[in-house]
């Protein structure tokens, strides 16, 4: 074997995980958590720290039913004590959501959803937040979801 043969392979096997880890995000997609959802605008926060925060706002005129985004595990759903709306955090491989606002959940800690089956319900009118993590990192979910046409 040739030395520019064993360079040429030994670059390849270098930076080929580097490649494959730059098309994971760029190939990602989830689904829409509402049929018709539109955008709402973000409020201005009264501290500015110098950061936007990565989150997408969402509400429908019509649907009321909120779907999982992914084939997710339900990890943690707690009560909002403020206004009693819910918020669930759900994984899909190393990616976390957190969403809020919900104002009924019908799953349990521990469940395993499908794409586009139900998380809960959302009161005409109303919002719900998602947040979306790379693990630990945000991540703008407005990248990632398939909502818009």
């Amino acid at each position: 074997m040739s030395i520019s043969f064993l360079k040429n392979h030994l670059l390849i096997l270098l930076f080929l995980p580097v490649g494959l880890l730059a098309q994971k995000k760029d190939t990602l997609k989830f689904a829409c958590l509402l049929n018709d959802a539109i955008e709402q605008p973000m409020e201005t926060q009264s501290i500015n720290l110098g950061q936007k925060e990565l989150k997408i706002v969402l509400a429908s005129s019509t649907d009321t039913l909120v779907k999982s985004c992914a084939d997710v595990v339900i990890s943690t759903i707690e009560q909002d004590a403020d206004d009693g709306t819910w918020e669930i955090l759900f994984q899909h491989k190393n990616y976390w959501f957190w969403l809020s606002g919900l104002n009924k959940i019908v799953v349990r800690k521990g469940q395993k959803l499908k794409t586009g089956e139900v998380l809960g319900h959302l009161a005409i009118g109303k919002k719900i937040e998602l947040l979306l993590y790379d693990f630990e990192t945000p991540i703008d979910p407005k990248k990632y979801l398939n909502c818009w046409k």
